[in-house]
């Protein structure tokens, strides 16, 4: 049987990995913006609303690098990331099906 103490500290290790993808995604994402704001202003007019879910849209959806290899180099790596957190998303509920089987049922 697991020991209820490794399978928390998995759970909270999981998660904090989870949350560390979700930051850096969210950095490059801010970074991609700044570059587009700074090197293609006019180019880059959006509204609020637009905002919202052009990072989406433009990470997946769009073919268009404004000729400025940064771009698509900044495109490339936030895919890299988005497909390592969907990998750490599969091994963390392999983990919790896996850990959760193995814990010892009631009251101990």
């Amino acid at each position: 049987m697991m020991d209820r103490h490794l399978f928390w500290a998995g759970a909270v290790l999981w998660v904090v990995l989870w949350a560390v993808f979700i930051a850096r995604l969210a950095w490059l994402d801010s970074r991609l913006r700044a570059h587009l704001a700074q090197h293609h202003p006019h180019r880059w007019r959006l509204s609020w609303s637009e905002r919202l879910t052009w990072s989406a849209w433009f990470v997946f959806q769009s073919k268009e690098d404004y000729g400025d290899a940064a771009i698509a180099a900044r495109r490339r790596e936030m895919l890299t990331v988005f497909y390592d957190m969907l990998l750490v998303l599969a091994a963390m509920i392999v983990w919790f099906v896996i850990s959760a089987a193995m814990m010892e049922l009631g009251p101990k």
